[in-house]
């Protein structure tokens, strides 16, 4: 079945969105969140805004949204799908639990992770057709936190709540490792979502511990280097690529990161 456009409202400013009837201020703070974070990400990265709609779904409608996998809707939670032209932001109005107490700060945060995919998707160099998940996906939530701390006053991370349900996900073992690193970490079939979940709250953290020490402009070095055309980067070539970009002595510090 279609999704039933017919029943939503419509606002076109300051992008085309789609709305539950008596939902429309929640859609004019989810587009002034999505406009202002959008000025941001077009200064930093140089990149137009994208082509996309917003639509804020009924949760009724819910297994009725444009999606390609199943993982985007099993968990409701904001996602971009190009499924559709344009592309569609779809923003449910009730978030998974598994994503905690969804705060203001921390609703606005998931916003500003899949439009710095976006917009990282329109950079016209070309991705290396293949790397490690972590390559592509810090990325993401490292300009999406930095949206937050600037935009929502956040300090540190977002998730803190999260942070504290899975603290032993931060306790190193033995070999002076965390149970699973950023690096370690890949998507299986049967990954869970919780196991998924602990890994975007590891990056999470690598994006705050980097925004402490670095300013947000090392992603520009970092993009320089990586969207180049290529058949394959190892992580270890990926690494010092994100050393090459933050400077003397980040090698060093990176691998002291328990999670890294």
């Amino acid at each position: 079945m279609l999704f039933p456009y017919d029943h939503y409202k419509t606002v076109i400013e300051p992008f085309t969105a789609y709305y539950p009837v008596g939902e429309e201020t929640l859609a004019h703070q989810v587009l002034q969140s999505l406009d202002q974070a959008a000025k941001q990400l077009t200064a930093l990265l140089h990149v137009d805004m994208p082509d996309f709609e917003v639509l804020l779904v009924n949760m009724d409608d819910w297994p009725l949204v444009p999606h390609s996998e199943s993982e985007e809707v099993d968990s409701p939670h904001p996602y971009m799908t190009d499924l559709t032209t344009p592309a569609t932001l779809v923003v449910p109005l009730e978030i998974d639990p598994i994503f905690g107490v969804v705060t203001p700060e921390k609703f606005a945060f998931m916003l500003y992770h899949e439009l710095t995919v976006a917009y990282l998707e329109d950079d016209p160099r070309p991705w290396p057709d293949e790397t490690p998940l972590w390559a592509d996906e810090w990325q993401f939530k490292f300009i999406a936190l930095w949206l937050a701390q600037k935009l929502n006053n956040v300090e540190g991370v977002v998730n803190k709540d999260g942070l504290e349900q899975y603290e032993e996900a931060f306790e190193p073992e033995l070999d002076g490792k965390t149970p699973v690193t950023i690096r370690g970490f890949d998507w299986y079939e049967d990954t869970t979502p919780e196991e998924y979940l602990t890994y975007e709250l590891l990056l999470e953290q690598f994006a705050a511990d980097l925004l402490k020490r670095y300013n947000v402009s090392v992603i520009s070095r970092f993009l320089s280097a990586y969207r180049v055309e290529s058949k394959q980067f190892l992580s270890d070539q990926v690494t010092k690529m994100l050393a090459d970009a933050l400077g003397s002595g980040a090698e060093e510090w990176l691998e002291e990161l328990v999670y890294f």
